[in-house]
């Protein structure tokens, strides 16, 4: 990567303008009217936003297993592109993460990949027992999931709490009660009784929360729940909380920006788990953002191919592709008033680094350089042909997001368009 001279940025969340230089992966310079250098790469960034590049702690890339969907090199490269610069990983692949072998597998792929990077998580369990937690540790693991299968035996999560809380190794959990769940494919109201889809239930949730909740309790495990989708889930993790009780919640752009009337007319795009659930549910967990309650902002980004969406709408793929909007949604928040620009760089960009295993973002000389420049100006066309990521099943085709990210670097990865979108 050339020495790069951002000059005029505005700094974010602070609002100061200043001049930066980024050379060898690292922040070189930081202040104002800096000299231009001979080998300096100038680019003028008045009026652009300076942020942390965006941390998504829940993505699935599908390899191994399913690279007919996309691959981890793709969804990297996109991904700094769309202004994400670390990507958390889910286990759920075929194979899934739940060995030393794949660990490695999918850790050498991201690194040669470019582009984000990638942190792989390990399952917690395996062939009904328990992963090697401590050895997918030592490996690289920063974190361990059920996301893709959530655990149902409560005695098999109690012994995986015990374990994770015992190697100081924190764990995601996925809060679905498949017995409640059941066959359902929209929440449970309104517009699945007129779209004659079978409901799920906000139990099928919360019911989950309080089983999570107790036994994070009784462990001592580090816990961060979600993604959420319901107001009643939000009391549980608040009393847990004030409790002492180690637990976080995690909720997605996509959960924040639309509601169940989105699924008119039987849009497969959004046959999601959890579902999109009510306008008094997404207001609910706005406001639990806003407060902190909410600590943590993911995509949920869940790619697939154009035949898996074509299907009567209980049988489509679940899940949406939602890498390309992530950034888009955090701002049409700020946009439209019910979200702070600090909150969205709080919980998109800095919280969910420590669920990583990420040093903290440093804003200073010598750091490593992370970071991304946006126009808040400039909105990005939700087209197919813009859409970078492998995942065809977009639920924001057609809308325009705003700000499009000009540069965004992570170490020596450094993307810039060539041409406006």
């Amino acid at each position: 990567m050339s020495t790069l001279l951002l000059r005029r940025a505005l700094l974010q969340p602070q609002g100061q303008t200043i001049d930066v230089r980024i050379a060898h992966g690292r922040y070189q310079a930081i202040g104002e009217q800096l000299t231009i250098g001979a080998d300096d790469k100038v680019i003028d960034a008045e009026g652009q936003w300076l942020m942390p590049g965006l941390v998504d702690p829940l993505t699935r890339l599908r390899e191994p297993g399913q690279t007919h969907k996309t691959t981890i090199a793709r969804e990297a490269r996109a991904a700094l592109a769309r202004g994400i610069t670390w990507l958390g990983m889910a286990p759920d692949t075929q194979p899934p993460i739940d060995s030393r072998a794949v660990l490695e597998l999918v850790d050498n792929r991201a690194r040669a990949a470019g582009g984000a990077g990638v942190r792989a998580f390990c399952s917690l369990t395996r062939e009904q027992g328990l992963a090697e937690l401590a050895g997918l540790q030592s490996a690289g693991a920063p974190l361990a999931a059920d996301v893709g299968s959530p655990i149902q035996d409560a005695g098999l999560l109690r012994r995986a709490l015990l374990y994770a809380a015992s190697v100081s190794m924190p764990v995601l959990l996925q809060p679905i009660d498949l017995s409640l769940q059941g066959d359902g494919a929209a929440h449970d109201g309104p517009v699945a009784a007129r779209l004659g889809l079978a409901g799920i239930p906000s139990s099928s949730e919360t019911v989950a929360v309080a089983r999570i909740v107790l036994l994070a309790e009784e462990s001592g495990a580090e816990v961060l729940i979600g993604p959420l989708s319901c107001a009643d889930s939000l009391p549980l993790i608040a009393q847990a909380q004030a409790r002492g009780v180690r637990v976080s919640a995690m909720v997605s752009t996509l959960q924040l920006s639309l509601n169940e009337l989105d699924l008119y007319p039987f849009r497969s795009f959004l046959h999601l788990q959890p579902p999109l659930r009510s306008e008094a549910d997404r207001a609910a967990l706005l406001q639990a953002v806003r407060q902190g309650l909410v600590s943590v902002l993911c995509s949920d980004h869940q790619p697939h191919d154009v035949d898996a969406q074509l299907a009567p709408f209980p049988e489509t793929a679940v899940g949406a592709s939602t890498l390309d909007a992530h950034l888009g949604l955090g701002l049409r928040l700020v946009q439209r008033g019910e979200l702070a620009l600090a909150d969205l760089i709080e919980r998109a960009c800095l919280t969910p680094r420590r669920w990583l295993g990420l040093p903290a973002c440093e804003f200073s000389e010598g750091a490593p350089a992370d970071c991304i420049l946006v126009d808040p100006h400039r909105d990005l066309a939700m087209t197919p042909a813009n859409l970078l990521s492998g995942g065809r099943n977009s639920p924001f085709l057609g809308w325009r997001l705003p700000g499009q990210v000009r540069l965004a670097v992570r170490g020596a990865q450094c993307w810039q368009p060539e041409i406006s979108e």
